[in-house]
């Protein structure tokens, strides 16, 4: 027994000396996302240096925390260690554990658009803090999208992530789209979360896939002037206003002083963004069970009621676009909270749950309950299906188009701007002969499910769209995955949200192209995608009948997958589009 411990022992200790002999690669952070203004001086900082002195001291000591920012990254490699410095020897609170105070937190992205989490294989504090993940299970052997979050509660100096020196790794600039700008208090800071991840802004970032910036100041988020203006700078997509919880006080914020001071803020956010929604919040935990200390939940109750009848002031005296979270929204429970006020993980669900499902139905971004009403990003054909999903937007913006078809990689192979991942001249002709004229967008990614058109369509694809035409040719790719009604009721989902965006538009919904290894499948289907197109308005058409020969397949049209049109067929394809677009 002694013998066999003696050799387990040993082979541990070779293992450890391997692994700490093996060639890393550092890559120290330059940037991080999720902040309002990336300041050179100090890139961790939450404000930039410009507001040192104009802030009060509380929101300055508390901004140089990194609440909310993240590392985007990609890399080829499944095995990293992450170190980094923190100010000061204080790595926890009473409270806190160091995990969610210095702590970072890894996420990552799988080919579906899932998010995937990743406990470290071991972690510590010290001089130098350091985490090691090791043999992370997604996208094998490909180049995978992982966000390390930073520390909720700590100062950053220095942050660097080493790979073995043969995988490839690259940091990622932030996404086009404009950010969620939060202003709030310590429950937005992330008190009292277990790890980065969980504080509420981050989860709410996840569910939405839209940035967060996260202005949450512990015990001093206050409605200040300079914050507002800083916020104002921000070109958003939404404005949170959540500052309740540190103004409870009447004798030191009376109801007239916080009028005033959110009258500033909200004139001047509206000033520079007219249409951008605001939400403000009531008192998060003033919904709680009274418990045994009622004094403490009156005071939240009554600060509740001290933002809402300013709120309803405001609604009445013409400020549009501004809305509230309540308190029974968020929906706190005995269970809710660390110490009655400041929600532990169960309550950061919560509070993200209620800011999405408020978020999704100001900004008309609902979900469903099947996979295909569920916009999700996805990664499945090897190609940077986001920058693709920007370069439409900006193509959209820059030549105006007059239709534009969403499709998958049978229309992304196709031709026209921005060139598909891999059009290999079986197409273009007939783009140019066909499409060109009739200047449409191409909006085919390959992969792509109802699920991923969805997405595509909250983030913006038709934000710009001015046309008169919208072509939907999707579907094909959750055959493998979704039943028929499943399918029909994900892209009768879709549709909706499609016309609320552009009901200038005429809609043409495309029954599913055949293939010949679902032949029969898509003979059944694409009659009930036609009778859910006609009972809701849309035009239908079915081009089955042209890519066939009597009940088979006309496999002079495919490529050898017969999938995908070869040059034959997408001079059919073309020809056929062009007169539905003619109609």
């Amino acid at each position: 027994m002694f013998k066999s411990l003696l050799f387990f022992l040993t082979l541990i200790c070779v293992k450890v000396n391997t692994y700490a002999q093996d060639p890393y690669n550092w890559h120290e952070a330059r940037w991080t996302i999720g902040v309002c203004e990336q300041d050179t001086t100090h890139i961790f900082y939450r404000l930039p240096a410009r507001l040192e002195g104009k802030v009060s001291a509380g929101v300055w000591r508390q901004s140089v925390n990194s609440a909310g920012e993240y590392l985007h990254f990609k890399t080829t490699a499944r095995s990293f260690i992450v170190k980094y410095i923190v100010t000061g020897k204080n790595y926890a609170l009473p409270h806190m554990p160091a995990t969610g105070v210095s702590g970072v937190d890894l996420y990552g992205k799988d080919m579906h658009g899932g998010w995937n989490w990743a406990p470290p294989a071991k972690y510590s504090f010290g001089d130098t803090c350091v985490y090691e993940y090791r043999n992370l299970s997604i996208a094998a052997g490909a180049q995978a999208d992982f966000y390390l979050y930073l520390p909720l509660y700590a100062s950053l100096q220095w942050i660097s992530i080493g790979v073995p020196g043969e995988q490839k790794f690259e940091y990622t600039a932030a996404h086009k789209d404009k950010p969620i700008v939060a202003y709030g208090t310590s429950i937005m800071q992330g008190a009292v979360a277990s790890r980065a991840g969980m504080a509420w802004t981050n989860i709410l970032e996840r569910k939405l896939s839209r940035k967060v910036i996260n202005l949450g100041f512990s015990g001093n988020g206050r409605f200040d002037a300079p914050v507002f203006d800083l916020m104002a700078d921000v070109d958003a997509k939404f404005y949170i206003l959540d500052c309740m919880p540190n103004l409870v006080s009447k004798k030191a914020y009376p109801a007239d002083t916080i009028r005033q001071r959110l009258i500033y803020g909200i004139n001047k956010l509206r000033a520079q963004h007219p249409d951008v929604p605001i939400l403000l919040a009531e008192h998060a935990a003033g919904n709680m069970p009274l418990g045994m200390d009622t004094a403490v939940i009156n005071a939240y109750h009554e600060a509740s009621n001290t933002i809402t009848e300013i709120f309803n002031e405001l609604k009445k005296s013409g400020v549009k676009d501004l809305y509230m979270l309540t308190e029974k929204d968020i929906n706190f429970d005995i269970n809710s909270t660390t110490d009655g006020t400041h929600p532990n993980d169960y309550g950061m669900m919560q509070y993200a749950v209620a800011y999405e499902k408020k978020i999704r139905e100001i900004l008309h971004e609902p979900v469903g309950n099947l996979s295909t009403q569920y916009p999700v990003e996805q990664y499945r054909d090897g190609f940077d299906w986001r920058k693709r999903h920007e370069d439409i937007i900006a193509n959209i913006v820059k030549n105006n188009p007059q239709a534009i078809i969403f499709g998958n990689s049978i229309i992304n192979f196709w031709g026209g701007e921005p060139k598909g991942e891999k059009v290999a001249g079986r197409g273009e002709a007939a783009w140019q002969q066909y499409m060109a004229p009739l200047q449409v967008q191409n909006a085919g990614f390959g992969w792509d499910r109802v699920e991923n058109v969805l997405w595509r369509v909250y983030h913006g694809e038709l934000d710009h769209f001015k046309g008169n035409k919208i072509l939907v040719m999707i579907g094909t790719n959750n055959l493998g995955l979704n039943t028929d009604e499943d399918i029909v009721k994900g892209l009768s989902f879709l549709l909706q949200q499609i016309r609320y965006r552009t009901p200038q538009a005429a809609i043409f919904v495309g029954g599913i192209l055949p293939r010949r290894d679902m032949l029969q499948r898509v003979l059944t289907i694409n009659p009930k995608i036609k009778t859910m197109a006609v009972a809701n308005g849309y035009s239908f058409f079915d081009l089955s009948k042209n890519f066939m020969n009597g009940n088979a397949l006309n496999d002079a049209l495919f490529t050898g997958d017969g999938l995908h049109p070869n040059e034959k067929g997408y001079q059919v394809l073309g020809e056929q589009l062009n007169q539905v677009l003619k109609k």
